[in-house]
């Protein structure tokens, strides 16, 4: 029984390994975009967070440079949207597969940035005094 559960644990992490090594190629995480918004990989199928997070974990660990999506052409915006900004906050490439071809990938929606609020009627705040 010992010797089943040894051979077992061998086998489940032969197949975790495989898993894990056709989902990064070139080191470049492949990733998929699902009907309802997600994120397929070979190993799941995950959302905005849990993408981030499984990315992130792949560059601590230095296994990949970069990010391709596969299937560029059936992603949303919002799909590409979470594609670029998760590569760029981790430092990596982003790259989308169209009619085969691997091509950097272009925000569709690049996020504005922040401006300060406007500043009427301001006064200028006289320092209080300490004792």
């Amino acid at each position: 029984m010992r010797t089943f559960l040894i051979a077992a644990a061998a086998a489940a992490l032969c197949i975790a390994a495989s898993a894990g090594a056709r989902e990064v190629a070139d080191g470049k995480l492949q990733v998929r975009p699902t009907k309802d918004g997600k994120y397929k990989t070979d190993a799941a199928i995950l959302g905005k967070a849990e993408f981030y997070g499984y990315a992130g974990d792949f560059v601590q660990d230095k296994k990949i440079n970069g990010i391709l999506l596969k299937d560029g052409g059936q992603a949303t915006d919002e799909q590409k949207h979470i594609i670029a900004i998760t590569a760029k906050t981790l430092g990596i490439d982003a790259l989308i597969e169209l009619d085969g071809k691997q091509q950097p990938l272009v925000d569709p929606t690049p996020t504005p940035a922040a401006a300060p609020p406007p500043m009427d009627d301001t006064k200028p705040v006289a320092p209080a005094e300490s004792h």
